[in-house]
Parts: structure tokens; C-alpha cells; sequence
């Protein structure tokens, strides 16, 4: 029962997207500067079981996208006030938002949450169970730019054998040699890391 609000100008490969239910909603808010889908992606959303809406900004000025998502949010908070089961998710990586979050949380205790995208939402995972590699798997396949099969066997691997995050950030920095890529993929996979010491 959750709703996503989706900056498509700041998270735009929606990993996780597959992993939603009928239940969850997504509204993608979306610019002139940020308009375009790959098939793969295309294909990721309409394999999915979320109800999508897509809002078209009208890009006037600075931040004009993150002003209208916020408004959205108001009134979406407002017109579910009586449903208790609503579960608010910004997917962004604009660290502005967290003032957003902070409002909402004061003024009707109402919890925000923001990930940096889809997957970030990813509950723990137990290592042992048998969709474990699977849902890892799908998650490294939508990732943009792709990851070769090689590539995401080796992640896979590296995520059974290591327990510290540290070893495994540094293990993706040497396998992927791009420090920007390493930390995405850590970001994706860190639900599924055994014990996470940062």
C-alpha cells in the first residue's frame, strides 16, 4: 500500500520497479530535461503490477519539478487522510526532500521515506532463501548503465562470500573500476548483505 513519487530527473533507471505489487502506486514526475526511456526500462514498467501515473513538469525555473512533486505529495496526504495503510516513498536523490520529510513528520506525524530509487525500498533479504539470487539478479539486470552476466555472477558471489560492506564496496570498485558505478551497485545490493558494518 505504498505510494511513489518518483524525481525522474534525479533517479531515472527505477530499479525495482518489477518487484511492486497491484497494491503499491507510482506517479513519475518527469521534465523536458529528463523525458526519455530505454526499451528495457519501457519494458521493466509495463511488466509491472504498481498502478503508474506520469505527471509532465512544465520546467520554468530551478527546482520546479521538486515543487510540484512536494504539492502532489500534500495533496495526496490529504485526500488518504482517513487510510492509515498509506506508506509515502520519494525516490530521489535530492537531499532537499529531507526537509520535506521533516515538515510532514512534525505537523501530522506522517512518515516520509526517501530512497534513492525503487530498490531502495528493497526489504532485508535472507542470503539462504531461494529468490534471494533471483531478486539480486533482477535488480543488477535493470541497472543503467547494463552489467555484463559475467559481471553480475561475480556480484552474486561476492555477496554470499563477504559480510562487511567496506570489503564488498572495495571488491566493486576493482571489479567495475568506476567509484561512481561501485557505490550505485552497493546502494542496490546492501539489503541483501549478511551483516552490514559501515
Amino acid at each position: 500500500m505504498a505510494i511513489y513519487l518518483i524525481d525522474y530527473e534525479n533517479s531515472k533507471n527505477l530499479l525495482g520497479i518489477k518487484n511492486l505489487t497491484s497494491d503499491d502506486s507510482i506517479v513519475i514526475f518527469y521534465s523536458q530535461k529528463a523525458n526519455k526511456l530505454t526499451f528495457d526500462l519501457h519494458q521493466a514498467i509495463l511488466s509491472s503490477q504498481a498502478k503508474i501515473e506520469y505527471k509532465y513538469v512544465e520546467v520554468g525555473g530551478q527546482n520546479a519539478l521538486d515543487f510540484q512533486l512536494s504539492s502532489y505529495l500534500g495533496y495526496l496526504i490529504k485526500q488518504n487522510e482517513n487510510s492509515e495503510s498509506k506508506i509515502y516513498i520519494i525516490v530521489s536523490k535530492d537531499r532537499g526532500f529531507s526537509f520535506l520529510k521533516s515538515f510532514w513528520s512534525k505537523e501530522k506525524s506522517i512518515d516520509i521515506k526517501i530512497v534513492p530509487n525503487l530498490a531502495g525500498n528493497v526489504q532485508d533479504k535472507d542470503l539462504n532463501s531461494e529468490n534471494s539470487n533471483t531478486d539480486i539478479e533482477s535488480l543488477l539486470k535493470e541497472y543503467e548503465p547494463k552489467l555484463s552476466d559475467n559481471e553480475i555472477k561475480e556480484i552474486i558471489a561476492m555477496v554470499k562470500k563477504y559480510k562487511k560492506t567496506q570489503t564488498i564496496n572495495d571488491y566493486l570498485n576493482k571489479l567495475l573500476k568506476d567509484s561512481t558505478k561501485a557505490g550505485e551497485i552497493l546502494k542496490i545490493i546492501k539489503p541483501f548483505i549478511k551483516k552490514q558494518v559501515v
